[in-house]
C-alpha cells in the first residue's frame, strides 16, 4: 500500500504518514547498549514496505540516531526518500549555531540535503527572527528544500509566518484523540487557512491509544474490525491539513501502520470521534508556560 502525499505551499510534497526515529540509538544520550543491528533492520524493513518520510534530530541519542538512520538510506535512491531533520533550541542559540547543527545532521546522515529542515520549540532567549534567517540560510545554500518549525504555538507560528511568509510549509505539535491543544488554541485552523501542514506526533498518545479500554475507541475499532492504534492514526490522517508519524518496531507494526489508506472512517464516526471522544485534554504536557522574543 503506497502512502499518500500532501503538497506543502512550495509544491513539493510530502507523505501523509512518516517514520519518527526517537529511541533508535538511545534517548536523550547514546545507549552503548542499543541494538544497532535490530534497528537497522527494523528500518530497512519500514522502507522497503514503503515509508519514505523520516524525521529525525541531531539531539536524538547525541547524534547517533542521525548516524543509524545514515547507515540505512545511504543503500536508497536518495531522491525517492524525504527526510526531515530538526535543530533543538537548546542548542541553536544563533543562526550560526542552529547551521552549525543543520550541517553536523547532513554529515550524520550522509547526504548533502534536507527534504525539510526544522527548529524546534521556542527559546524565550532566542529570537524567532534569528532562527528564520538561519532557516532561510540553509534554504538558500541548497541545505534544505522547505523549512518549518515544531512546537510553535499559534503566537509564536503567526510571528514566524509574519517574518517569512509562505516560506514556513510545516508546524509539528503534539496532537491525538487525547491532546486537542492545536484545535483549542486555533493552530489547526491558522494552519489550514494559510497552506501550512500540521504533523502530529505522538498519535497514540505514549501507548494510551494503541490498547482497549476507551469504550468509544473500542466500538469504532470493531466496527471497522480494525485495531485501535489504527483507528486513532486513521483520525489524524483523514483529517484536512494533517499528518502523522509512527515509531519503527517491528514487521507487524508496520504492516498494520500501513493498513489505514484504503478505507474511510464515516462521517458519523469522525464527528463522535471529534466530539464525544470521552479523554480529552486542553494542553499538551509538551506545551510550558513560555514567551517568546521576536
Amino acid at each position: 500500500m503506497s502512502i499518500p502525499i500532501v503538497s506543502f505551499l512550495s509544491g513539493r510534497k510530502i507523505p501523509k504518514l512518516g517514520l519518527g526515529t526517537w529511541l533508535i540509538g538511545g534517548a536523550a544520550t547514546r545507549d552503548p547498549n542499543n541494538d544497532d543491528v535490530g534497528q537497522i533492520k527494523s528500518l530497512k524493513d519500514a522502507i522497503d514496505s514503503g515509508f519514505t518520510f523520516i524525521r529525525t534530530a541531531h539531539n536524538y541519542a547525541e547524534g547517533y540516531c542521525e548516524e543509524l538512520v545514515g547507515k540505512v538510506i545511504k543503500n536508497y535512491d536518495r531522491e525517492k526518500l524525504f527526510l526531515v531533520s530538526a535543530a533543538n533550541q537548546k542548542f541553536a542559540v544563533d543562526k550560526q549555531s542552529l547551521i552549525e547543527i543543520a550541517k553536523g545532521s547532513l554529515k550524520n546522515l550522509q547526504t548533502d540535503y534536507f527534504d525539510l529542515y526544522l527548529i524546534g520549540a521556542v527559546n524565550p532567549e532566542v529570537s524567532i527572527k534569528e532562527m528564520m534567517d538561519g532557516l532561510v540560510f540553509l534554504q538558500e545554500n541548497g541545505l534544505t528544500k522547505d523549512i518549518g518549525v515544531s512546537n510553535y504555538r499559534l503566537s509564536e507560528l503567526k510571528a514566524a509566518v509574519n517574518y517569512l511568509g509562505k516560506k514556513v510549509v510545516y508546524d509539528e505539535m503534539h496532537y491525538n484523540l487525547i491532546i486537542r491543544e492545536p484545535e483549542i488554541d486555533g493552530t489547526l485552523e491558522y494552519c489550514r487557512q494559510n497552506g501550512i501542514i500540521l504533523s502530529a506526533y505522538r498519535p497514540l498518545q505514549l501507548g494510551q491509544l494503541s490498547k482497549p479500554g476507551i469504550l468509544l475507541l473500542d466500538e469504532i475499532a470493531a466496527k471497522y474490525k480494525k485495531s485501535q492504534s489504527q483507528i486513532a492514526l486513521k483520525w489524524l490522517v483523514q483529517k484536512e491539513g494533517v499528518i502523522t508519524m509512527t515509531k519503527v518496531l517491528n514487521s507487524s507494526h508496520i504492516r498494520e501502520d500501513l493498513d489505514i489508506f484504503d478505507w474511510d472512517l464515516d462521517k458519523e464516526d469522525m464527528e463522535k470521534l471529534n466530539k464525544d471522544f470521552p479523554i480529552q485534554i486542553r494542553t499538551s504536557d509538551c506545551s510550558l508556560p513560555r514567551t517568546f522574543k521576536l
